[in-house]
């Protein structure tokens, strides 16, 4: 009896075993997978402004991996120990600002086949800042839409300050203000004009009218002086 229970257990394990054991893949074999594995295209998109738990977060993404073979399955660090099927030949993820690594493997082989390395920018805050308006991101990369290092506000200020001055960059109060005296302006004349609009309209018709009498006298005289 002894034996049976022994033989029944010893055949458990070795099923147990059979089932989780991945094939052994060749070094040609492998190397095929690495080559298929750099076609993986990554690219990443940012989302913008969005709420979360009535907080407004700036450092989300949409990353998305393409060109993915059929046999591959990604492990994403870190993130969690969940292993991510794709969909036809793509993954798409939302994840935040930081580093990440999409861990390729194969279901033919017990092996990682690559890891590929996703930096995800620090998106700039100050970017939107009214301070920047008119400001190229590209040439100052304090009012670029991405900035790596910690800045405190006030060290923001007087930097972009002093940019603009020494490029001769408008002051946005002082253009607001002009903007906003002129619409001022031209909002009281149409608000005149569509007041008073039957006045003016009677004004310019008596006006055309007499100017069309002077014309009309005008030529009346010039034609006896003729004859």
């Amino acid at each position: 009896m002894r034996k049976v229970v022994c033989l029944i257990f010893v055949i458990m394990i070795s099923c147990l075993n059979f089932s989780y054991v991945q094939a052994a893949c060749s070094e040609e074999e492998i190397d095929a997978l690495k080559k298929e594995a750099r076609e993986i295209k990554i690219t990443y998109e940012h989302l913008g402004v969005l709420e979360e738990n009535g907080t407004e977060v700036y450092d989300k993404f949409l990353v998305v991996a393409s060109n993915i073979n059929d046999d591959f399955y990604i492990h994403l660090s870190p993130f969690a120990t969940e292993d991510f099927v794709t969909e036809g030949e793509t993954l798409k993820i939302n994840l935040t600002t930081g580093t990440w690594h999409y861990l390729v493997y194969s279901s033919k082989c017990a092996t990682q086949i690559s890891d590929i390395e996703v930096n995800l920018p620090r998106f700039n805050i100050y970017s939107l800042d009214s301070l920047c308006e008119g400001i190229d991101g590209d040439d100052f990369s304090l009012c670029g839409k991405y900035y790596k290092y910690e800045v405190d506000y006030e060290t923001f200020v007087e930097r972009v300050t002093a940019y603009r001055t020494l490029n001769n960059i408008d002051n946005i109060e002082d253009s607001n203000d002009e903007e906003n005296f002129l619409s001022d302006i031209l909002n009281k004349v149409l608000d005149f004009i569509s007041t008073y609009r039957i006045y003016i309209l009677l004004s310019l018709g008596v006006i055309l009218l007499i100017i069309s009498i002077i014309l009309i006298t005008s030529k009346s005289r010039r034609r006896k002086v003729l004859k």
